[in-house]
Parts: C-alpha cells; structure tokens; sequence
C-alpha cells in the first residue's frame, strides 16, 4: 500500500465532538471530571499502556497505538514523572482518539514498533498526518472536558474572579479572562492550563453569555 495516499476522512469539529459525545454515552455514562481515562481506556477498551524508554527523544512522538489496537505506547519518562501526568493523560485520550476516528485506516497498515510506527508518520504526506493528529487532539480535547461542565466552572471561576475583583465586572469574555479563569478549573478535569484555553475558545464558551 502506498502510504502517500493515505488520506483520513475530512471532519469537521463538531462531527467530531459527536463522536466523543457518543464515546462518552457508551463507556463513561456521565459527565464527571476528571475523566478516568486509564481506567476506561484497560476496563471498558481492554487496551494496556506500555511504556517504552526514550519515545520522545527517539521518536519525537509521545504516544502512539498498536495496529491491533490493544496497546497504547507512551513514553517511559513521562509515564512514571508526576510532572507530566496530565500531559500523559492527553496522550491517552488522543490515541483512542485515533482509534475510534481511524480505525478503518489502521487496519491497513502493518506495523510492530515504534521505529516502524515513526516509518508510517514519516510516509505520510504532511496534510494527511496533520489531519490525523488534529482530529485525534480535538476528540481527546471533548473527551477530557465534556462541555456543559466546561461552561459551568468557566461560570463559577468567573464569579470568583469578580468577586475578588469587583472592577473586572466588564471584562470581556474572551482570551484575557480566559487566561485568568484557566489556571483556576484545570485541576478539575486533570489537564493542563493550555489544554482549557483551548477549550475554551474552540468550545465557544463566549457565546454562552449572550
């Protein structure tokens, strides 16, 4: 198979905000947070997570699942550092991303490790992986912060911010507030500061305080 013509469905971000949606009502049945994603991923998906050392460095990939999809590879050092635990938890949820979106292309291919693994992104033209990658990011993105959740504590850190700060009363809701309430819900869903500002914007959580 010629991996160059390799090319993953175009969807757009709320088809797939659709599919962790239906992820969600199929495995997790709720939206509590911090998602348990290890937890579902080895109960409810059957899927272990290997550690493999220097992933990263070699590799310059953090993560990656196995062809039979029972298996999901992350890097050694990240896996065992607390410092990286929600980093590695993105990771997780990015790779069943790419197990429920493109399963039907990993079908396809045949690979057995990591060195193999990084051959096959390698082969792939840079629109195609690109596709990939944001897809599964934006899945593990959905998965991690359910939406209604996301706007109720964007709500409540709001709130305490203008009550620690009266004269921020008017601050429009957009990259400036966000940056102050995403440090204060983070914790919340287990994800970095980066990971709900994201959220935040991609989300369009602004629109709901119109």
């Amino acid at each position: 198979m010629d991996l160059r013509k390799i090319v993953p469905r175009i969807l757009s971000a709320p088809q797939i905000r659709e599919q962790a949606e239906q992820f969600r009502q199929e495995y997790i049945h709720n939206e509590d947070v911090p998602v348990d994603i290890e937890l579902i991923m080895q109960s409810s998906l059957g899927i272990q997570v290997i550690p493999i050392e220097d992933l990263q460095q070699k590799c310059h990939i953090e993560g990656f699942i196995s062809m039979d999809l029972k298996f999901i590879y992350v890097d050694e050092f990240q896996y065992v550092t607390d410092n990286y635990y929600k980093r590695v938890r993105f990771t997780i949820a990015h790779e069943i991303g790419h197990r429920i979106l493109h399963r039907d292309i990993i079908d396809k291919t045949n690979f057995e490790s990591a060195d193999e693994w990084k051959k096959f992104r390698l082969s792939l033209r840079d629109e195609s992986l690109g596709w990939f990658e944001w897809q599964a990011r934006e899945f593990a993105g959905r998965l991690l912060v359910p939406i209604d959740r996301l706007v109720t504590e964007f709500k409540a850190a709001r709130n305490e911010i203008i009550r620690n700060n009266p004269g921020w009363k008017n601050l429009k809701i957009g990259d400036e507030l966000f940056s102050l309430v995403a440090p204060l819900i983070a914790p919340k869903f287990d994800v970095s500061t980066d990971v709900i500002e994201i959220r935040l914007i991609k989300e369009g959580v602004s629109n709901y305080f119109n």
